[in-house]
């Protein structure tokens, strides 16, 4: 009984869903229905009507009203009667009808699609005369003040496609000239309808229409079709066809049309044109027209400064073009200034231009032209980006071109002649010191191409070739400072030059491959650049074999051999792309064999070497290099340096039997990330073997490297000592490993020891530092993410002892070196004649030109801290004891003074007792530093200046009523001397103090 109950209740609840299901579909059904018919009755009714006005009115600057508006789904939106005035009454439009059929899906889907929109008779008034003009500028005036609160921007639909159809329409504008004279411009009777597709489908126009002013009526015409690209435009993938006519436009008819917009243009002058075009993926299938211009005069923004104007423009045209060639039926242009006349083939590629020469070739060209450089530069120069300072006063080029064909050959002749040109540039004036001519002749037969005649002459540069293309000869002589001379007045050559340049050779070009095998000379070559250096070569020879694909865009050097003063450079087997759309690496190998002592004004000059290094030796091997965008490999099997010598001023020159180089690397030049594989150096005292690597780990750079060496630290020393701190030298045999890593910012490589972490070795047998001696030492250094920490270590120093540890945080900058807390750092060293000019002289100005100095320091330092970069010396802090014994020092000037003074044997023993000082801010200081003389005191205190300035009292041993005479110093570190004129005053002062006190006594007796 149960179960039936059960079965009932399913069964009932099975009934109720389905019936909510159907009543819930009737009932969307039925509201679906209610918006369909209920949406364009209301649209359609005036409250609809209000609504949309409303909106639209809110939304922009003036006023839109129209008789009716109806909608229907299809047959889309109706407006009759339109008429809109904007906020200043300088802008009127009125309309008939407006009607249009958009694509509501498309609309549902952001996108406007309108399949017909026609506007019957559109009127447009644009009056900037009269009440309006104020209006406005009161308008602009209040639109220039700020805003509490922008508007929310509109949303935009994208587009899809529009057809729109304009039939007998108007368009008015009335401006006012510099005169303040009303002009006119009335576009009449504009017929037009415009089928505009997205990117890939095929959009088309037809517009026609009157210009009409107070005196002149003119017809406009244009139509055709265009289909462009899928994805944007570009006139490689343009198809479609244009047709053009203009009947009579005066340009000066458009000057209020140009003012309403804004646009600072004039332009006068009656044109007439006619044109048809037809184009096949950026190909023009035909192009042929008809230009015809009187008293042409056009300035404004867009031409940017210049001026096209010429008193009549006539030109013709009738071409085609195909991937190969430009096929021109005729080409006549004649304006002021220029006179061109072409009609045949014009070659657009190197293959082309060898089917053009052949002698059964149908094509023919000919072709003349002769302007006048001046009149044409001034009409051109902003647009064409020269200097403002660069004109062309006088100047004429001339030349032409013809074919002619008889008997089975074909000859090609050409001249080309550019003379008498003068001008200033930049505010010098320039004259080309001779004509530049170009004389060419080539004639074609059956099984060849003969180059009978093909020279340049001109003042810096005469060549000849001739031959077959099989089999050319050719010569060029070039006048390196003549060049300079006449080239350099137009292009800025920074570099002075001078010498000659003779080349000559033979060639063959077949089949689009250009091969070539010759030699130059070099002589008298000088070139100095701007900053100072120089490179002279009195004589220098290449001998070169190449070949250029110019369809495969690759050149392909065989051999170039340059032998120069300084050696030879071989370049055998290497591969250059041609043209920067070119998809093949460079691939580059060459070999060498140069003397370092000829070859070091190359370095100075390209390479910044130091202009103070001198290098001698005998360097021969080979590099190849491989580069394909910013990728460059660098790979050296081995250069081997005989006789090896580097020597730099002041310092212990490092000379090497031999020294033999390996390397192999990959650098990233555009993210500036490299990985060198193999770095090798081995000569008799260094051998060198390592890795590094540099590669990008997000926004930041991680570099890795592992070093192993096994030198000589007295020639290591010699070697780096232009990086070294001048004086310094070490002795021993070291056998040391590296590896480090760090990670720095990709944008800031100055971080690079921040994060660095390594650690390693050093010591030395013996090295010598500012009369510092320092014996046999070895120390650890520890860096850990940037913070470093040199261990504890002592060792022997001038017979006494040195003691030192110190830390150092490299993400600081300046990073400081500073010592953990007190230590005697010297005890008991003996100090020479080096340790007291580098070091003593900065202490106490005594020492200053001193001579013959001995006696034994101590010094026990509270706190040290000490920059590692340069450029720092102000940041240098050192607080401590210092102390002499036994000191004996001759030649002072200073102890001269005191000796005479003090009464004092100048050869007695000088005892410094232990002296607290504190050097900060670039200033050592001291409030009393005792120096015993044969058992007398001499006292000094103030400060010295690392900058050598100096503000220091002597107290001398003798007294004057029970107290010791104080006198200061003057001068400097190196000349100091006691200014005696302040003990004259003290004896004055004293001997009037005493005459007062006596008359004083004889008074009050």
């Amino acid at each position: 009984m149960q179960t039936e109950n059960n079965t009932q209740k399913k069964t009932g609840s099975k009934i109720t869903i389905k019936k909510i299901f159907l009543w819930t579909s009737l009932l969307l059904l039925l509201f679906f229905l209610i918006l369909f018919f209920a949406v364009p009755a209301y649209l359609s009714s005036n409250s609809g009507k209000s609504l949309i006005l409303n909106k639209v009115n809110d939304a922009i600057d003036g006023e839109v009203k129209i008789a009716s508006l109806s909608m229907g789904w299809f047959d889309g939106v109706k407006a009759q009667k339109l008429d809109f005035s904007d906020d200043t009454g300088c802008t009127k439009i009125t309309a008939k009808q407006i009607a249009a059929r958009p694509s509501y899906f498309s609309l549902l889907a952001g996108k406007l699609a309108i399949d017909k929109a026609v506007i019957d008779q559109p009127m447009v008034l644009i009056d900037t005369t009269g009440p309006c003009s104020q209006k406005k500028k009161e308008l602009v005036s209040k639109s220039s003040q700020p805003k509490t609160q922008a508007a929310p921007s509109a949303a935009v639909l994208a587009f899809e496609h529009i057809d729109l159809i304009i039939n007998n329409g108007n368009f008015k504008v009335i401006t006012a000239d510099v005169n303040n004279i009303a002009q006119t411009l009335e576009l009449r009777d504009i017929n037009s309808r415009l089928a505009i597709k997205p990117f890939g489908s095929r959009s088309s126009f037809d517009v026609s229409m009157a210009v009409a002013s107070a005196n002149n009526v003119s017809q406009i015409s244009a139509s055709g079709n265009i289909k462009t690209g899928k994805k944007a435009w570009s006139f490689a993938d343009t198809t479609g066809q244009l047709s053009l006519e203009v009947n009579d436009l005066d340009l000066s008819t458009l000057g209020s049309l140009f003012a309403a917009l804004d646009a600072n243009v004039t332009a006068k002058g009656i044109i007439n044109a006619s044109i048809e075009a037809k184009l096949e993926k950026g190909l023009f299938e035909n192009l042929q027209g008809k230009i015809k211009a009187s008293e042409l005069d056009v300035a404004g923004d867009f031409l940017k400064g210049d001026r096209i104007q010429t008193s009549s423009l006539d030109a013709d045209i009738k071409l085609s073009s195909t991937e190969q060639a430009i096929n021109i039926d005729r080409l006549t242009f004649k304006a002021d200034g220029l006179d061109a006349d072409v009609k045949g083939t014009v070659p657009k590629t190197l293959r082309s231009f060898e089917d053009f020469m052949k002698a059964d070739s149908a094509d023919t060209l000919q072709a003349k032209f002769d302007c006048d450089v001046a009149k044409t530069f001034k009409q051109v120069k902003t647009i064409a980006k020269f200097k403002e300072d660069f004109n062309i006063n006088f100047g004429r080029l001339s030349g032409n071109i013809n074919t002619e064909a008889q008997n089975g050959k074909r000859t090609l002749t050409g001249k080309v002649k550019l003379w008498a040109l003068e001008g200033n540039f930049p505010i010098k004036r320039i004259v080309l010191s001779k004509p530049v001519e170009i004389d060419a002749k080539i004639i074609s037969q059956k099984d060849k191409i003969t180059i009978e005649k093909l020279a340049v002459d001109s003042a810096f540069l005469k060549a000849k070739l001739n031959g077959t293309t099989d089999n050319m000869n050719y010569t060029a002589d070039v006048d390196l400072a003549k060049m300079q001379s006449d080239v350099g007045q137009f292009i800025e050559i920074k570099q002075t030059l001078a010498g000659d340049v003779n080349l000559a050779g033979r060639g063959s070009f077949v089949n689009g491959v250009l091969s070539s095998a010759g030699s130059g000379a070099f002589s008298n070559i000088s070139v100095k650049m701007p900053d100072g250096s120089e490179i002279s070569e009195p004589a220098a020879n290449v001998k070169f074999d190449f070949t250029s694909d110019f369809e495969k865009k690759q050149l392909y050097v065989k051999t170039a051999d340059i032998t120069a003063s300084a050696g030879r450079l071989n370049l055998r087997d290497s591969r250059i792309p041609l043209g920067s759309d070119a998809v093949s690496q460079i691939q580059i190998n060459a070999d060498m064999a140069l003397e370092l002592a000829k070859a070091v004004q190359y370095l100075r000059t390209f390479g910044k070497l130091d202009p103070q290094i001198q290098l001698a030796g005998f360097a021969q091997g080979d590099i190849a290099l491989n580069i394909k965008g910013d990728i460059v490999d660098a790979i050296t099997k081995q250069i081997a340096v005989k006789n090896f010598n580097l020597a730099y001023p002041g310092r212990e020159p490092f000379s090497q039997e031999y020294i033999n180089i390996a390397f192999s690397g990959r650098f990233d030049t555009a993210e500036k990330i490299y990985t060198i594989e193999k770095l090798q150096l081995v000569s008799p005292q260094i051998k060198l073997s390592g890795k590094l690597t540099n590669f990008q780990t997000g926004q930041n750079v991680k570099t890795e490297g592992s070093f192993k060496a096994d030198y000589d630290l007295a020639a290591a020393s010699s070697l780096i000592s232009p990086f070294l701190p001048s004086g310094f030298s070490a002795t021993g045999k070291r056998s040391d490993s590296i590896s480090f890593v760090t990670t720095y910012p990709k944008q800031n490589s100055a971080l690079f020891t921040s994060n660095l972490s390594t650690k390693t070795s050093f010591g030395f047998d013996t090295a010598e530092y500012m009369g510092l001696n320092i014996g046999k030492s070895e120390f650890n250094v520890d860096i850990d993410s940037g913070l470093m920490t040199v261990a504890p270590f002592s060792t022997t120093v001038n017979k006494g002892a040195l003691s030192f540890a110190a830390s150092a945080n490299l993400k600081e900058k300046p990073a400081i070196l500073r010592t953990p807390g007190p230590v005697k750092i010297f005890d008991k060293i003996q100090i020479n004649q080096q340790t007291t000019d580098m070091l003593l002289r900065y202490v106490n100005p005594l020492f200053a030109d001193a001579a013959d100095i001995s006696g034994v320091l101590t010094f026990d330092s509270e706190k040290i801290a000490f920059p590692l970069q340069t450029g720092y010396k102000n940041a240098i802090e050192i607080a401590g004891t210092l102390s002499i014994d036994n000191m004996h020092l001759g030649g002072s000037s200073l102890l001269g003074q005191i000796v005479q003074l003090a009464g004092v044997s100048p050869d007695a023993n000088i005892t410094v007792l232990p002296c607290r000082f504190v050097l900060a801010d670039g200033i050592l200081r001291y409030d009393d530093m005792q120096m015993n003389i044969d058992k007398k005191s001499i006292n000094f205190s103030g400060q010295i200046g690392l900058d050598k300035s100096m503000q220091m009292t002597v107290t001398l041993p003798w007294t004057r009523n029970g107290q010791r005479i104080r006198l200061p110093l003057k001068g400097t570190v190196d000349k100091p001397e006691i200014d005696m004129s302040k003990l004259l005053e003290q004896q004055l002062q004293q001997e009037l103090e005493n005459q007062i006190r006596q008359g004083l006594e004889k008074i009050f007796k």
